[in-house]
């Protein structure tokens, strides 16, 4: 049952934001009563902070299951993490960033912590990747990691994202392609005559 109701209530909050969801719409979309929904949470309050950690979980989840995997080079690793990343956030609703960033401050910053600890776990990957030879072994790896990082705190706010029409996983995948192909242009294979 709580599975249950932290998936769906997750589902809602992703897509309305907090403030548009009710424990009378939590309650229909779990098929339970309110009265039952409060026996498992005592407020909407601690409901909040339950589903964001199961998001957590569920998206840690999904980045340890590629970083077990012994099939791929180092740089599809990556490149997949970052992939499930954008995936997985991109059901994020702005209401709900915004939601949580002005009424609940507390998990934002857990949630910006959480993101700065997953992409600073790729710094492994990267290191394994440079042993590959598939990026540049002068490349300092922690620099690279930490630039990253820069770049997705820096842009991929809920105001940034707004004032740039721009939606979260858009915002990571143009990070992700300048972090891996830089802005440098590739001279064009001339066409034989």
């Amino acid at each position: 049952m709580l599975d249950r109701i932290l998936d769906r209530t997750l589902l809602l909050f992703l897509s309305k934001g907090i403030h548009r969801v009710n424990t009378d719409d939590i309650a229909e979309s779990v098929g339970i009563s309110k009265r039952t929904l409060y026996r498992y949470y005592a407020s909407k309050e601690k409901l909040i902070t339950a589903v964001m950690n199961h998001f957590k979980i569920k998206m840690r989840g999904r980045i340890d299951e590629v970083q077990a995997r012994e099939d791929i080079p180092s740089l599809e690793k990556f490149q997949l993490i970052i992939s499930h990343v954008a995936q997985m956030l991109s059901t994020i609703s702005r209401e709900l960033m915004i939601d949580l960033e002005r009424e609940r401050s507390d998990i934002f910053q857990d949630l910006m912590a959480f993101r700065a600890a997953n992409i600073k776990s790729l710094t492994g990957i990267l290191r394994e990747a440079q042993r590959e030879g598939t990026i540049d072994s002068k490349i300092d790896v922690d620099f690279a990691i930490d630039m990253l990082l820069a770049s997705i705190n820096g842009l991929l706010n809920p105001e940034y994202l707004m004032a740039h029409n721009t939606s979260f996983d858009q915002g990571l995948s143009k990070i992700h392609t300048i972090f891996l192909n830089g802005i440098q242009a590739r001279p064009r294979a001339s066409k034989a005559k």
